[in-house]
């Protein structure tokens, strides 16, 4: 057991994507399978139809932007005259189709059930604090059945919500302004006051080391890089990349922030999230 400096943890705040479950693994193949489907109902090629999209994401700031295939370029040109709805039935199939494969793939990391509920039975309070926004954030969260461990999710508000899942319960969810963005410490810390407990009593775990990590230090949060969530299955990482909204500045701004948080070290490195419980004491 991990020797504490101030007292056991009395609070767990984690990050949800590559932390709790695989997002790259679940968001990528199901985001592609949805292209090329569309790609084959209206005859587009595909590499013009994945710059559309990149477009988009770009222009909402987002990877994650529900409906990005209803504002593409190529596919609003292809469908001259139809309004939104009506292009979202002639894509409807691709739109299962990413449904679909996200189903099939979503699913959290071996020992996260087992560890959140071992927390919850000590009393310790659990909450998520996530860069992705509110429709995707929490539809993962009501999907996993994590709203049963999680006590409230911190997630940013979208700007153009096409359909917000109802949360499990009215407490659970707790809206963070749209421009939000990790690394944040002065969330971090509303979020220890929200809670009641002192940041040297909370530990965050995230997946990031210049985002979490560096952001729990600048707060005097105790930190647990979640290693494991940085193993991505081959060529995942580049298709996500050929459609990411990362502009040239959103480039140059993150190796910045890598060379201003390269001296941030967590407290404990996890190769499963199940290490939580060896690595540190936890009471309320």
């Amino acid at each position: 057991m991990t020797q504490t400096k101030s007292g056991p943890i009395a609070l767990l705040v984690t990050d949800l994507d590559n932390t709790l479950y695989d997002w790259v693994s679940s968001f990528v193949p199901a985001f592609y399978a949805m292209a090329e489907k569309a790609a084959a109902i209206l005859d587009l090629d595909i590499e013009t139809l994945l710059d559309d999209l990149r477009a988009v994401h770009q222009r909402h700031g987002s990877s994650e932007h529900p409906f990005a295939l209803l504002e593409a370029a190529s596919v609003t040109a292809r469908l001259p005259g139809l309004g939104r709805d009506e292009r979202a039935k002639v894509l409807d199939a691709a739109f299962h189709r990413f449904n679909s494969v996200r189903k099939e793939r979503l699913e959290l990391y071996d020992g996260v059930t087992a560890t959140l509920k071992a927390l919850a039975e000590r009393g310790v309070p659990i909450v998520a604090y996530t860069d992705a926004r509110i429709p995707n954030s929490l539809y993962r969260v009501n999907r996993l059945g994590l709203d049963h461990f999680i006590e409230h999710l911190y997630a940013p508000a979208a700007r153009f919500p096409d359909r917000v899942d109802a949360p499990a319960r009215e407490t659970l969810l707790r809206v963070l302004p749209e421009g939000d963005k990790k690394p944040n410490p002065r969330t971090l810390l509303d979020i220890c006051r929200d809670l009641g407990v002192r940041p040297e009593q909370t530990l965050y775990i995230g997946d990031s080391l210049s985002r979490d990590i560096f952001m729990a230090a600048s707060a005097g949060v105790r930190s647990a890089w979640a290693r494991y969530g940085t193993e991505v299955e081959p060529g995942l990482w580049e298709k996500l990349v050929r459609v990411t909204h990362w502009t040239e500045a959103d480039v140059a701004d993150e190796a910045r922030l890598k060379a201003e948080a390269a001296g941030a070290r967590p407290d404990a490195t996890l190769d499963h999230f199940a290490d939580l419980l060896n690595r540190f004491d936890f009471a309320p």
